[in-house]
């Protein structure tokens, strides 16, 4: 059985899942986990955006084109942090990003060192990331990075997505461990998640009935990639078609039933 650092493990499970790019801006918080992309570097690709949110807004115009996740990686303290804004986005608009925050050293928390919020709570700036991400996770031992990484991409890949952050501690990244690099689909569920049958039977009574019948498509028609149904259901009815902002192509545009957007405030 091979022997991985924290960091090993992280670089080998992204590359296993397929993850092409990696974003970040080294510093001493994450030194461990950029020596292993280094090591991996004719697999996976480091890059080093001006500002760490500026990494989390090009993970999500990433997945918008190609529909594959990417990693943003961060410092402790500040870099972390500015990540907050893009993560709200992601959140707010259910697009998956892994964030991986590094922290001070397990057995130097509560000592404020290396830039340590630890006031209320030792080690406790992930709680600030906590209501902008779908599920965070904070590591303790090497040991328990195989399960969390398979576990971070299966809550941003399935269900309504969303991004997902795993704090990493200094020393964490560095130990070492023998471990099988785990197989990313084991543990995923796949498949589509169809309407409740009951719910679209009266949805089928009401579009019967309707004399002026309007569909509202929002990004979830987007993320489904249910264009062609969306579109033969609004011309088997008649139906006008708006769209959320982010549901801007889940119609054509230039389709004599498209009738522009909702507007930002739903106007």
């Amino acid at each position: 059985m091979p022997k991985y650092t924290g960091g090993e493990i992280i670089a080998k499970y992204l590359i296993k899942e397929g993850v092409k790019y990696v974003l970040g801006i080294p510093g001493h918080g994450c030194l461990a986990f950029v020596d292993a992309l280094f090591q991996n570097k004719d697999k996976i690709t480091l890059i080093q955006p001006k500002q760490e949110m500026s990494g989390v807004h090009m993970s999500i115009g990433y997945f918008r084109v190609t529909s594959q996740p990417l990693c943003v990686f961060t410092s402790i303290g500040p870099g972390a942090i500015n990540t907050a804004i893009g993560l709200a986005d992601a959140f707010v608009d259910s697009f998956p990003v892994l964030c991986i925050t590094g922290n001070t050293h397990t057995h130097m928390r509560g000592k404020g060192v290396l830039q340590e919020i630890e006031r209320n709570r030792d080690s406790n700036m992930p709680r600030i990331l906590e209501p902008i991400v779908k599920r965070s996770w904070q590591v303790n031992d090497v040991k328990q990075l195989p399960t969390v990484m398979q576990r971070a991409f299966n809550q941003m890949m399935t269900g309504r997505m969303g991004p997902t952050v795993i704090d990493l501690p200094m020393d964490v990244q560095a130990d070492a461990i023998d471990v099988e690099i785990p197989e990313p689909l084991e543990r995923r569920a796949s498949g589509k998640v169809l309407g409740a049958p009951e719910q679209i039977k009266k949805v089928v009574e009401l579009l019967k009935k309707a004399k002026r019948p309007v569909l509202l498509l929002g990004g979830g028609a987007v993320t489904a990639e249910a264009y062609d149904e969306v579109k033969e259901l609004a011309e088997k009815l008649s139906a006008a078609v708006v769209v959320t902002m982010m549901g801007k192509d889940a119609f054509p545009n230039d389709h004599e039933l498209f009738a522009w957007s909702t507007g930002s405030k739903g106007t």
